[in-house]
Formats: structure tokens, C-alpha cells, sequence
């Protein structure tokens, strides 16, 4: 039992945090009621939950995070609500220094890559390059690898490489250090970002109401001004 009155312990993926932070500080105000945002790297977030049996609601940037989570009794099954969408791009240094246009521009000669082998962006790079039937012209450039999204940004602040897979948010979180250039729209991916109840919550309808509230219009614009995509298909 973790959750007191009028209280909300959140968990959130480093990259997908700040409109979450957004969206809390309108929840706090409009229902006086305190959230605590613990923010990480998914796995991290997962063992602390797992060891300490506390927490109310866990957002990630990757349904397959909270498949995970789910298999493993973390977070309550059905809980499940998608956020909103990120599109892949490919990300770089502020002023493009390498001077990449294109998917095609990443195969030549002497291009350093990072990728992600972890978090959201896991195989992201291989799902665009096998599109493009360039993954070994790709992979053969990729010289680091990163275990989430604030790490591969880290290889861009570093001056480590001259591109990385991203997402399109990239440039609303990091605006003063990357730019994004896009690919076209049959190479693209997208990835839900997701928001799940913790299986050990001390208060499901406060976490379920806060949930509905991260799912309402009125949040839904604050993830469209990070550069977050709302698409729904009735079925």
C-alpha cells in the first residue's frame, strides 16, 4: 500500500517526463492532489517497483516496456492507456555538422551512429533501415550503443556521433542541441507512450482517475505541443 490521501506515487521514462510533468502540475491544481514523479530508465523503474512493492502509475515510451511489466505482475492487466504516438527521425548535433539530409546520407563513409539497445528505442533502427533494404550499409556505421533515450541524446551532447535514431519529440525536449530531420513517411515508426496502475497501488480510483485525466483532451494537447501524434480508429 503506497498511495496516502490525496496522494500519487508516479513513475515515468526519462524522455516522455516532461509533458508528464506538464500534465501533474494542471492535475495538482485543477483536484489538490500531490503526485511524486520519479523519473528513470524503464528497467530501473521496473526493478525499484518490483523490490519495493510501492507505486501508483508507471508511463513509458514503448508498449513492449509495459508488456514486460505486465508479465511480471507490475501493473495491473487491462489498466493500459496510450498517450499519443512518437514518429521516428533521425536526430542531429545542432547545425547538422556532418550535413545529413537522408536515410542514405547515414551510409556513407565515415557517418558515426548511435542507436538504442534499450527503452523506447529499441530496434527502432532496425525496423526503418530493413524498410529501406540499407541495413547493412547502416549497421556498418554504427559506432555506439546507448541503454535509453537520454543516453543516446548524450552521444549527440558529446559530440560521439553524427546522428541517432530518435523520435520527433526529441526536438521539443532537447531544443537547444539536436535537429531532426525527417524520413519519409512509408520508412517511419511510431511507439505508444503508455500509462499503466501499478499492481501494489494503495488507492485504485485515484490512480484510475488520474489515468483518465493523462487520456482527456485537455491533456492530449499539452503532448501535442511536445511534438507527441494523437491518431485513434474507432473499431
Amino acid at each position: 500500500m503506497t498511495s496516502q490521501t490525496n496522494q500519487l506515487q508516479v513513475y515515468s521514462a526519462g524522455a516522455v517526463a516532461p509533458p508528464l510533468q506538464k500534465a501533474i502540475d494542471v492535475f495538482e491544481n485543477k483536484f489538490e492532489i500531490r503526485c511524486k514523479l520519479t523519473v528513470g530508465k524503464p528497467s530501473n523503474l521496473l526493478a525499484a517497483i518490483a523490490v519495493s512493492k510501492q507505486g501508483d502509475v508507471i508511463s513509458c515510451g514503448a508498449e513492449y516496456v509495459l508488456d514486460e511489466a505486465e508479465d511480471r505482475g507490475l501493473v495491473v492487466k487491462g489498466s493500459r492507456r496510450s498517450m499519443g504516438f512518437r514518429r521516428s527521425v533521425i536526430i542531429v548535433p545542432i547545425g547538422n555538422p556532418a550535413k545529413i539530409t537522408s536515410l542514405q546520407d547515414l551510409c556513407r563513409e565515415n557517418v558515426r551512429i548511435g542507436i538504442a539497445v534499450d527503452g523506447c528505442l529499441k530496434g527502432v533502427w532496425d525496423d526503418i533501415a530493413s524498410k529501406a533494404g540499407l541495413t547493412d550499409q547502416i549497421r556498418r556505421n554504427i559506432t555506439h550503443h546507448a541503454d535509453a533515450c537520454g543516453s543516446l541524446m548524450g552521444l549527440i551532447h558529446q559530440d560521439k556521433v553524427d546522428a541517432i535514431f530518435g523520435w520527433n519529440a526529441f526536438q521539443s525536449v532537447w531544443p537547444d542541441t539536436c535537429e531532426v530531420i525527417e524520413l519519409p513517411s512509408d520508412l517511419q515508426v511510431f511507439r505508444s507512450t503508455v500509462v499503466a496502475m501499478v499492481s501494489y497501488t494503495g488507492d485504485a480510483k485515484l490512480s484510475q482517475k488520474f489515468i483518465d485525466f493523462l487520456t482527456s483532451d485537455e491533456v492530449r494537447k499539452i503532448y501535442s505541443d511536445y511534438g507527441w501524434v494523437h491518431k485513434q480508429q474507432e473499431i
